[in-house]
């Protein structure tokens, strides 16, 4: 929604969650200041947590592998976030949920899954996808289907050569690589919106329970 003053909206929406002619639900008034300061909250919050997790990983990787960390290579991507940006020559609040900036100029990630090839990108800014593109493959079956369907032993196959924790391998069945799309088709369905800038090659994945 435009940003004219999210206070300064016509009072017949209220000042709770309205939905628009397109069917399109949005926030205006007190609600809508509160939920953007909230959102704000989180995000600060989640950018310090992945670098709390990233400076953990550098001291190790100093200590254990005697590698020094270049920081200048550090890329800040997220997939969920709602910023004020303008448009077509107008100001409105975009809302990125499964979707990465890719304003001109801007480094992002998109990873394939986790036995498959993820990339380090650079935006091209088109402004008809409002200066975004993909946050990934995208599954191509839900987990409930790729549970009920992947075998452990498909797992194994498609994770050739590829480290993960064989203790968790009934859990990680959802997570598959023929369980998200291919990568390498997104890639070139977004070729307008990105340029690839390097190509990454798994050889360990980790998830949690």
């Amino acid at each position: 929604m435009p940003s004219r003053s999210l206070r300064d909206c016509p009072t017949r929406y209220g000042i709770e969650a309205a939905t628009a002619n397109t069917g399109l639900k949005y926030l205006n008034g007190e609600a809508g200041q509160a939920y953007l300061q909230d959102v704000e909250w989180a995000y600060r919050y989640a950018a310090l947590n992945r670098r709390a997790m990233m400076d953990a990983v550098i001291v190790l990787m100093e200590e254990i592998f005697g590698v020094t960390t270049e920081l200048s290579s550090l890329i800040e991507c997220d997939h969920n976030h709602v910023r004020l940006e303008e448009h077509f020559g107008e100001s409105y609040w975009v809302h990125r949920k499964g979707a990465v900036s890719a304003a001109k100029g801007k480094m992002g990630i998109i990873p394939g899954s986790m036995g498959t090839a993820s990339f380090h990108v650079e935006g091209k800014g088109c402004e008809l996808a409002l200066r975004s593109s993909s946050h990934g493959a995208g599954r191509a079956m839900s987990r409930f289907e790729a549970r009920k369907m992947i075998r452990v032993k498909k797992l194994h196959q498609e994770m050739k050569g590829i480290w993960f924790d064989h203790r968790l391998e009934r859990q990680l069945c959802e997570e598959t690589p023929s369980a998200y799309k291919n990568i390498h088709a997104v890639m070139r369905a977004q070729r307008e919106l990105i340029r690839i800038v390097r190509k990454l090659r798994p050889i360990l994945s980790y998830k949690g329970t």
